[in-house]
């Protein structure tokens, strides 16, 4: 009798491992990799004139001084004015003293000239207590140096800005963030215009969700300017600028997701989820 309640006993337990290994035991699904991340740039990037040096005593002296809402500063012995081009950037310049004022006396520096005329406009700036002036068509800035005011002419040294050039083909990004290039740009984008000159070609700029759209003279889209940075979660990926496009215009209208469609037509849903100035851009996969 023992043996039989054993036995029943045993068949059981090898009915219950078999219904076990029977069941279905492929995992829950893990959620889908986001496709791509956006982050919200808050860092300075450079555009040097060609020839200019701006290393990191130079860049973290500029930094300091925007945060203090100063005009100029001073780094490795130089001089720099800035000025601004809107959106988050700037316009650096590098300071060549011409004269300074000695218990009320103006002296030329070097082998420069100052006029009757200069020398009157130099005297109405510092009765003014105003930091630059313009005279003949030339910008003079006034600094302190040791407390005696400097009188300078100014040269263009870098753009700094949080916004990002990026052009659809790679092959033109080395144009397109030439200093030349980003002043141009810049100084229209400060006076309002849709258009600007580089290089003997005119650009068309379009005012886009998160950024603008550069046009070149054939009206052929060539770049994008945005602070909003998209990029691939994966290293070996590549992702289209119009799809970075549309991630952008989803984030300026609090939209929490939004359908891409790509060159062939086809269309795929994406979901966005925003954490502080990052968001993460997840295809949505159907059940």
């Amino acid at each position: 009798m023992n043996k039989k309640i054993t036995t029943l006993l045993f068949s059981l337990l090898i009915l219950t491992l078999i219904s076990a290994c029977g069941a279905d035991l492929t995992p829950t699904p893990a959620p889908p990799a986001p496709s791509a991340s956006a982050i919200l740039n808050e860092d300075m990037i450079y555009t040097l004139k060609e020839g200019e040096v701006f290393s990191a005593r130079e860049r973290e002296a500029f930094l300091a001084a925007i945060s203090t809402d100063k005009d100029q500063f001073l780094a490795n012995q130089v001089s720099y004015s800035i000025g601004t081009l809107g959106d988050n950037t700037y316009r650096l310049f590098r300071l060549v003293p011409i004269a300074e004022v000695l218990l009320g006396n103006i002296k030329p520096i070097g082998d420069n000239l100052v006029s009757v005329e200069l020398a009157q406009a130099i005297e109405n700036a510092l009765e003014e207590e105003t930091t630059s002036f313009e005279h003949n068509g030339t910008t003079y800035v006034v600094t302190l140096d040791r407390r005696v005011p400097q009188i300078s002419t100014r040269t263009d040294a870098a753009i700094a800005s949080t916004q990002y050039l990026e052009a659809y083909d790679p092959n033109y990004n080395e144009v397109i963030n030439t200093h030349e290039f980003r002043l141009n740009l810049g100084l229209a984008l400060k006076n309002g215009e849709n258009s600007f000159s580089y290089d003997g070609d005119k650009y068309g700029i379009l005012a886009v969700p998160g950024g603008y759209s550069i046009t070149d003279s054939e009206l052929n889209f060539l770049a994008e300017l945005s602070s909003i940075y998209v990029i691939p979660q994966g290293t070996n990926e590549n992702i289209s600028l119009a799809f970075k496009n549309k991630v952008r215009e989803a984030i300026e209208t609090d939209l929490d997701g939004f359908i891409y469609t790509d060159n062939t037509g086809q269309q795929t849903e994406y979901q966005i989820e925003q954490l502080e100035n990052s968001w993460t851009i997840t295809k949505v996969v159907a059940e």
